[in-house]
């Protein structure tokens, strides 16, 4: 009105989130949240998520559970996911359960956890070929009309 530019609002995407300050954000044991969440910083997960995941840094505790895909760039499970794991480095602690593939580049799992899903590097390459052996020509010391397999050294008995 007085000469300033109006600021355009932020789309609701989530693409235009700045992280502001280096506090985590906690959801509690007593909520539920339905739908997807996106972060760019650290979230600690003691409630209850059915949607998508997008984080820098996610915390499952003891009592977290998540139904649906998650990607981060680090993942510590102690809780329960029903769903794909996508990240750079995961630690599944003793109390976690994971159903569902996990894709990472580092993986640490602890003695009790519950994982029924397959584990797959990302860097790894889907379509592998077999190595295919050379083919060896190979020379017997053996004279064609020497049948009998006997440990006598031939070589030697040339010799005398």
């Amino acid at each position: 009105m007085f000469g300033k530019k109006k600021q355009s609002t932020a789309s609701s995407s989530g693409s235009s989130l700045k992280r502001t300050n280096h506090t985590p954000s906690i959801i509690s044991e007593d909520v539920r949240l339905t739908g997807s969440l996106t972060s760019q910083g650290e979230v600690q997960l003691d409630g209850r998520i059915e949607g998508d995941l997008h984080v820098k840094h996610l915390v499952i505790g003891h009592t977290g559970m998540i139904e649906g895909v998650i990607e981060a760039d680090s993942v510590v499970v102690k809780g329960k996911i029903i769903g794909s794991l996508i990240a750079n480095k995961v630690t599944i602690e003793s109390t976690a359960e994971v159903h569902g593939d996990v894709f990472h580049d580092t993986l640490s799992i602890e003695a009790g956890a519950i994982i029924e899903g397959s584990l797959k590097h990302r860097h790894e390459e889907d379509n592998v070929a077999p190595i295919k052996p050379e083919e060896q020509t190979s020379t017997s010391i053996l004279a064609d009309d020497d049948n009998d397999l006997s440990f006598v050294n031939k070589q030697a008995a040339d010799k005398s």
